[in-house]
């Protein structure tokens, strides 16, 4: 990642940290997606979340580790991390991770992918510091959202999947849907490829709750959920 990318990601984060206070519709999605990770990934000894930001994941899942890696290339916010007992490195990771091969039980990866010029082969490199049945869990935006098709269709605005607005799309690169990622995971040799969606929106919302009845987990995860989380193993 050349200069200029990384010292966004280092502004970024600056004023992220600054004003976290007041974002709270933002922490709210991203509350969701730890839940819903942490729902599926299994307890081990080493996991490695890519992307770790300030370490805000790896409070959420503390006890299901013994030891917690992050790759991060915004140094403000991986000192942040250092802090929450996070053994953070700066890293880019357009690059390969600087990690030995068959390391970690686990790699956790939030929202990371669609930043990225080259998905194939950052998901290779997760695939090689894995150790053999090592579990990978990861986030993306779901471009088939019933509201971005709307969006595109209707209004003639490219969906804006991100939140974010310190760069042009949230600096997403790239789009995915359930299809995208899981052709990823296969060509990369991933196995037991599952998705997931967060069970507790259909506590907080009786529309969901009915909506899913009606069309099946399969679909509602395809049209009506804003994320994809996807669960996959290294072959033993």
């Amino acid at each position: 990642m050349n200069g200029k990318i990384k010292h966004t990601y280092e502004q970024y984060w600056h004023e992220r940290i600054r004003v976290s206070v007041g974002e709270e519709n933002k922490e709210k999605k991203v509350g969701e997606i730890f839940d819903t990770v942490s729902s599926v990934l299994n307890t081990g000894n080493r996991l490695l979340d890519v992307g770790c930001g300030d370490g805000g994941f790896a409070l959420k899942i503390k006890d299901k580790f013994s030891k917690i890696y992050g790759a991060e290339i915004a140094k403000e916010a991986a000192l942040i991390a250092r802090k929450q007992n996070v053994s953070a490195s700066l890293v880019d990771l357009n690059l390969s991770l600087s990690y030995q091969n068959n390391i970690f039980d686990a790699v956790t990866c939030l929202d990371v992918i669609e930043h990225l010029l080259d998905p194939d082969s950052f998901i290779e490199e997760i695939y090689r510091v894995l150790k053999p049945a090592g579990q990978l869990v990861l986030t993306t935006p779901n471009i088939r959202n019933f509201r971005n098709l709307y969006t595109l269709v209707f209004k003639g605005i490219f969906p804006q999947t991100s939140p974010d607005t310190f760069v042009w799309g949230g600096g997403h690169l790239h789009f995915f849907t359930r299809e995208d990622i899981k052709s990823i995971f296969k060509k990369a040799g991933f196995k037991r490829i599952e998705f997931s969606i967060n069970q507790n929106q259909f506590r907080l919302s009786k529309k969901r709750k009915i909506i899913h009845c009606l069309t099946g987990e399969k679909t509602f995860g395809e049209w009506f959920c804003a994320s994809i989380t996807i669960s996959a193993y290294k072959e033993s």
